[in-house]
């Protein structure tokens, strides 16, 4: 038998715990990431029971009758332990959204996690959503590198063009000095603004302190920061969040040493380097994918699905 229960704080223990032993675990997943901004985003995260024992979660927040899982995560889905068949997948799947449809839920929206993320490297989760009936598919290209089959592209990444003696890399976590030439690149380059707070960023990185760090470049003559790069690092992926280049940075070419440097250095600590979406709204950021492409980058779906939450079959 199998029960749906909707999460409240006495299942913390057991909600984190799972997270750490799952197959696409994440630390955006543990509760006190996903509740840093609680005052935004309502929560409907639910747990998945079968003959008493916990074997699914679903993180999720509800807005206007509508479920997302989640909107305040780069990524969702059903998270669950590894050698999951995708029997199994099917009927969790099915249960968690008769469960919501019954909630008056209307629709269902999901980014999944990409494949590098699960440790069998599986992309069951996305064969299954695309084929439920009435499934509006979103594609965002993303770009990773698979860090042990990496090579640097000789013809187009050499040092020399590279000017890396004007830079010293730097990571200690100065956040405070890196978030607005954040902020600034944004306004300027994307007319856009972080999703995340400075203060929000200095609690997260409190309270995970391991996972959160900060790989920046600073001028060698100015000692001021000319490029950088959020960390997310979790198991055998990290991802390079929040990227921005100063005015200088870019008249130095501070992007293209901070992308050399950055893979060079966690292409032999790591399996699997996000660098990202390159995406401007809907359509593909070609110059950014081209860049990223150059320092042998390959390319990923990330993919977001939106449906009719389907019924349970009688």
């Amino acid at each position: 038998m199998i029960e749906i229960v909707k999460y409240s704080k006495e299942y913390k223990r057991d909600w984190d715990e799972f997270v750490e032993q799952s197959e696409n675990s994440s630390f955006l997943f543990f509760r006190d990431y996903m509740e840093y901004h609680s005052d935004r985003f309502a929560d409907f995260s639910m747990l998945l029971y079968e003959k008493s024992k916990l074997k699914a979660l679903m993180p999720a927040n509800i807005k206007n009758k509508s479920i997302y899982s989640h909107q305040g995560l780069t990524f969702g889905g059903i998270i669950h332990k590894a050698n999951l068949s995708f029997e199994k997948l099917n009927q969790y799947y099915s249960c968690f959204f008769n469960h919501v449809t019954k909630n008056n839920v209307i629709t269902h929206s999901i980014k999944t996690i990409p494949f590098f993320y699960f440790k069998s490297l599986t992309q069951s989760h996305d064969f299954f959503l695309q084929g439920l009936p009435e499934v509006e598919i979103s594609n965002a290209i993303g770009a990773f590198i698979n860090c042990k089959n990496h090579q640097f592209p000789k013809s187009s990444i050499e040092k020399r063009k590279l000017n890396l003696e004007q830079f010293d890399i730097d990571e200690k976590f100065c956040i405070e000095e890196y978030w607005p030439v954040l902020e600034i690149n944004l306004r300027e380059q994307h007319d856009n603004k972080p999703v995340h707070t400075l203060d929000e960023i200095i609690l997260l990185k409190k309270k995970f302190p391991e996972n959160i760090k900060l790989f920046s470049l600073r001028n060698r003559v100015s000692k001021k920061i000319e490029a950088g790069t959020l960390i997310y690092s979790y198991g055998n992926v990290v991802k390079m969040q929040y990227i921005a280049t100063s005015q200088e940075g870019r008249d130095n070419r501070a992007s293209h040493a901070l992308y050399y440097l950055f893979i060079k250095k966690y292409k032999h600590e790591k399996d699997f380097i996000d660098m990202g979406t390159c995406m401007t709204g809907d359509d593909i950021n070609k110059g950014l994918l081209y860049l990223k492409q150059r320092f042998g980058a390959g390319v990923y779906n990330a993919k977001s699905f939106q449906f009719v939450g389907l019924q349970e079959d009688k």
